[in-house]
């Protein structure tokens, strides 16, 4: 008997043995799928940390946000000085992008700030974040947009930015030194207050007009060529030279002049001439954002009016033509032959751009040079012609100049400038 129960004692403790080890295995299993559970690139506290990243980084941009959404105008437009006010507001932002060469101000978007270590993209849209799968990431400068297909080179609303065609040129900068090296086309944003000037503006083809006319309105500007008209052939032109010479917007190419408003003394005839050529700029260059076309005479309006704001006070005229203030007196501001002794061309047609001395606005030959071809009507029989010309005189023949031609006239101090609206 005794026996027989050492025996069932050592059966028990056999299985005893078995049943703890077969625990600890188990034990050890539980432990190695809690420990998965819990870390690991799927485990709990991986996700926790996850989503408390989440969080903050969607408090970063909530933020953010916020800050964009105070900054819209009565006009649904972000106001930069608004916006960067705002973002001031948000403890821990700091600034990334161009605003850190720029004195921590935002001038353009879109622009990336910092806030609590998470980045943060506002987009040209005015999106934040990843912007939704939009595409619509314009560029802003100031409140001013830059069409797709176009750089910002330089400047500010209020000395003129100006944008080129060539991503080569963007952020480059306003000089005139710089500009000589530009390899695009340019043009400068004209900002527009005064909408009421364009209500009664001056229209040959109506549905243009009134599609331009919508643009300003809708945007409060629209882009002008920075210089003349200008031609790629490295010869200038000669008289009776046609329309077959491209066209550019570049320092220092040979004048685009002995080219008539169209090649008719028909009213209604655009053709073979400055209009042809001016609205086939954009298709040609592969615009999709902007029409290309003339400049119409309230354009011209528009810009003297912005160069000098007391040009629309009428009652002004003879204060400002006493100041030589470049719009009603432009005097030494422009390639005139009363400043023979000191200009090197002597009073001829020179390239565009020339000198730095005839800038204002960052655009240039505004006065002097050529006349230059607007869609405006001159009368019932000829189109208006603006600004002045090398062989005059910057007190009779000043930046605002109006006189006027048949539309089929072409002569060697006659040219065009175009523009850029949205």
């Amino acid at each position: 008997m005794k026996n027989l129960g050492k025996q069932k004692n050592k059966k028990n403790g056999g299985i005893t043995l078995i049943a703890l080890v077969i625990t600890i295995i188990v034990l050890l299993i539980l432990a190695g799928v809690t420990i998965a559970t819990l870390t690991g690139d799927n485990g709990i506290l991986t996700k926790a940390q996850e989503a408390s990243e989440d969080t903050k980084r969607a408090n970063a941009e909530e933020q953010v946000k916020l800050a964009v959404q105070a900054s819209y105008g009565t006009d649904g437009k972000i106001n930069m000085d608004t916006l960067n006010n705002e973002l001031k507001k948000i403890e821990g932002l700091t600034y990334k992008g161009s605003a850190i060469s720029d004195s921590n101000k935002i001038t353009s978007l879109p622009d990336t700030v910092n806030v609590d270590g998470y980045d943060v993209t506002i987009n040209g849209n005015g999106s934040v974040g990843d912007n939704g799968g939009n595409d619509n990431t314009e560029t802003i400068v100031e409140g001013v947009t830059i069409p797709d297909g176009f750089y910002y080179v330089g400047g500010s609303k209020e000395e003129g930015i100006v944008i080129s065609d060539d991503p080569n040129d963007e952020n480059k900068g306003t000089s005139w030194d710089v500009a000589k090296a530009l390899k695009g086309n340019q043009f400068v944003w004209v900002p527009v207050e005064d909408d009421s000037a364009f209500e009664n503006g001056y229209a040959n083809e109506v549905s243009e007009y009134n599609a331009m006319k919508e643009s300003v309105l809708e945007h409060d500007g629209f882009y002008v060529g920075r210089y003349e008209a200008g031609t790629t052939s490295t010869e200038p032109r000669a008289e009776n030279s046609g329309i077959e010479d491209d066209v550019v917007v570049k320092q220092g190419a040979n004048v685009y002049n002995y080219i008539g408003w169209s090649n008719s003394n028909d009213m209604t005839v655009e053709t073979g001439g400055a209009v042809q050529k001016a609205k086939e700029f954009a298709d040609e260059k592969g615009y999709t954002s902007v029409t290309s076309t003339l400049i119409y005479g309230v354009q011209w309006d528009a810009i003297m009016a912005w160069i000098e704001p007391r040009y629309k006070d009428k009652n002004k005229a003879e204060e400002l033509l006493a100041e030589k203030n470049f719009v009603a007196n432009s005097t030494g501001k422009g390639n005139y032959k009363e400043d023979e002794n000191t200009n090197p061309w002597k009073g001829k047609v020179t390239t565009t751009g020339a000198s730095a001395d005839y800038a204002v606005k960052n655009i240039y030959d505004l006065a002097g040079n050529v006349y230059e071809w607007t869609m405006e009507s001159y009368y019932t029989n000829g189109r208006v012609c603006r600004g002045g010309h090398y062989n005059g005189t910057g007190f009779n023949n000043p930046a605002s100049f109006r006189g006027g031609g048949s539309p089929a006239s072409s002569s060697v101090d006659i040219g065009f400038r175009l523009t850029l609206y949205l």
